[in-house]
């Protein structure tokens, strides 16, 4: 190489670096550009998180058209794009609900001396609600991370997909993209009448567990552009949402496979007791009357209603209501415990568990020792003295309330769930979260204590110190492998043994972390799902 020629390529390498310096001046001046996918024929802009810069979030995708007018009460059809460039960087309204869940974190913020004002309220309500969130550290790399769907609780009445406690941010800086759905709740999701025919073969009823298959579908189709594998995705979720969870692995029939493996959080619903389509209709023609209409009502007129009148009328005509799917032979076509003892229990890999207290902060506070014997005749009459005596050593009638309740409930159904999947060749584990807060005597380990620890996301109002911490350190360790491999075995973290009937044994998450034998085995003898 002779002088001249030197000199020129030592100008130009100058040249490019003054120009990637100039260009990273340039970015720092205006920040770094906002994150953009391609997904479902749309160029999705998103933002960056404000706390863990390297996160990209998505906010409020739409992933079904909005069910209004002559889509409610109707399967949901696939969001068709729209527009070339959507900005997705706003939370959308929430699913039509009132303040069912805005009442539950204040009675919860109450218990550890706080006023309502502390609670986080939705982005507004509207019945144009089915839109998801995505968290993903991976919009670069050709390397595809495990993909965490979340399903809220809320009693299948409630709740939304950015809950604070919900948000992404720190579970997805664990290596994975975690995504929050919404769904229809309510008399919106939940819900029949006699006078809905959709056509022939069309669902007539979980209209709210469809809205979950749907997004579902639209995450294996689309997931790839944020960074996530479509086929390793993992459903989680609490309460309702962890049962509309094991509805679709257990109790529909899907043509391709939702999801690989799912983590049931305090699971709600039953796994036997699931209405009816023919029950579920005489209870919508009950909310319907309501509003003053007979049974000459059309489809049509039942659609013109506002959304407003229907929640009243659920509250006064239903007063208690669960929300749940139904038996209806076309979306939903056996009970879930049924599914567990047929081919489906082989491919399950479930993660289930429970909280200590779940249902101490639902049992009424003058409940006296004869509402405790009565519930337990009333429940179990051929074994009432023998679960009268288990719970005898609790002083306190509303702590063996809570017991008997939390065992019958989730604990026990929790624990069938496993051990019916590893018996069939399926992997299944068990949790028994344990960890109380400072000061909470009065809720224990309440519904819903496990949620801040799994996303490491403590309101500000809850008490959380170091040994907090060290635990939503385990709970994230052990989620993120399951999701990732289908095990919970974690470096660093006590093992974790699978949940078999000849060494029934549990991971405690509390004070401890360590595997233990499960506790009230005496009750699940009594009160498991038959």
């Amino acid at each position: 190489m002779n002088d001249s020629e030197q000199t020129l390529r030592t100008d130009l390498t100058w040249l490019g670096r003054i120009s990637a310096m100039a260009l990273l001046v340039l970015l720092t001046a205006c920040g770094k550009p906002s994150p953009e996918v391609v997904a479902n024929g749309e160029t999705l802009q998103g933002d960056w998180d404000k706390s863990l810069k390297e996160i990209a979030v998505f906010r409020g995708i739409p992933f079904a058209k909005a069910p209004v007018g002559e889509l409610r009460w109707r399967a949901p059809q696939a969001h068709a794009a729209s527009v070339e460039t959507r900005r997705v960087t706003e939370f959308a309204p929430v699913c039509p609900q009132g303040d069912y869940m805005i009442d539950w974190y204040a009675q919860v913020a109450a218990a550890f001396g706080h006023g309502p004002e502390v609670v986080e309220g939705p982005n507004g309500e509207s019945e144009d609600c089915l839109y998801l969130n995505v968290w993903t550290p991976n919009l670069v790399s050709e390397t595809r991370l495990p993909v965490m769907v979340y399903v809220h609780g809320g009693s299948n009445k409630g709740g939304w997909s950015y809950e604070p406690n919900y948000l992404g941010e720190q579970l997805a800086a664990r290596g994975v993209v975690v995504v929050s759905i919404a769904y229809r709740v309510g008399p919106l999701g939940f819900f029949a009448h006699s006078s809905l025919e959709n056509g022939a073969g069309e669902p007539v009823a979980n209209f709210g567990l469809l809205d979950v298959a749907e997004a579902f579908r639209w995450i294996r189709s689309n997931i790839g552009a944020f960074g996530g594998d479509s086929n390793n995705v993992t459903g989680f979720g609490e309460s309702a949402g962890a049962g509309n969870l094991l509805n679709l692995a257990l109790a529909t029939d899907q043509e391709t496979p939702l999801f690989e493996r799912i983590i049931l959080q305090s699971i709600g619903g039953g796994l036997t007791d699931h209405r009816t389509l023919e029950q579920e209709q005489v209870l919508g023609e009950q909310l319907i009357s309501e509003l003053g209409f007979d049974d000459t009502v059309s489809a049509a007129q039942l659609r013109e209603i506002p959304f407003q009148d229907l929640l009243r009328a659920g509250k006064e005509a239903l007063p208690g209501h669960y929300y749940d799917a139904v038996v209806d032979g076309r979306s939903m076509v056996r009970q879930p415990l049924d599914g567990l003892r047929g081919p489906q229990a082989a491919s399950l890999s479930v993660l289930a568990g429970t909280n200590r207290h779940e249902w101490l902060m639902y049992v009424d506070p003058d409940l006296q020792q004869e509402d405790l014997e009565q519930w337990i005749v009333n429940t179990v009459p051929e074994f009432a003295g023998t679960l009268t005596d288990a719970v005898s050593d609790e002083p306190d009638p509303r702590r063996a309330m809570d017991r008997l309740i939390t065992a019958k409930r989730m604990m026990c159904p929790s624990r069938t769930i496993a051990g019916l999947a590893t018996a069939a060749g399926g992997d299944g584990f068990v949790y028994w979260f344990t960890r109380q807060r400072e000061g909470g005597d009065s809720l224990g380990v309440y519904h819903g204590a496990e949620l801040p620890y799994v996303f490491n996301r403590h309101d500000d109002w809850l008490p959380t110190n170091d040994a907090d911490h060290a635990l939503t350190e385990s709970l994230m360790s052990y989620w993120v492998s399951f999701a990732n491999t289908g095990s919970v075995r974690t470096p660093g973290l006590p093992e974790w043994p699978m949940y078999v009937e000849s060494r029934p044994w549990v991971m405690e998450l509390g004070d401890q972390v360590k595997a233990i034998e499960p506790p009230d085995t005496l009750l699940c003898r009594y009160l498991s799902p038959r």
